[in-house]
């Protein structure tokens, strides 16, 4: 019983520290989507429909 609790004593720091690290990774990628979002917002629904429409069209004009 003692030598597992020894061994979770050495063990706990490094599972904390893999924590932070996986937690700061997913707020950097949280703060990138959000101003990626953010940026693809800017557009109202219909503009973005618009936009989408029209680079359909030109895609098929493209391709033909």
């Amino acid at each position: 019983m003692a030598q597992l609790l020894q061994q979770i004593y050495h063990i706990a720091p490094v599972l904390l520290t893999i924590a932070l690290f996986g937690a700061a990774i997913c707020g950097i990628w949280l703060v990138a989507d959000l101003k990626k979002r953010s940026a693809y917002n800017r557009y109202s629904m219909s503009d973005r429909l618009f936009l989408k429409r029209n680079a359909n069209r030109l895609r098929k004009m493209q391709l033909h």
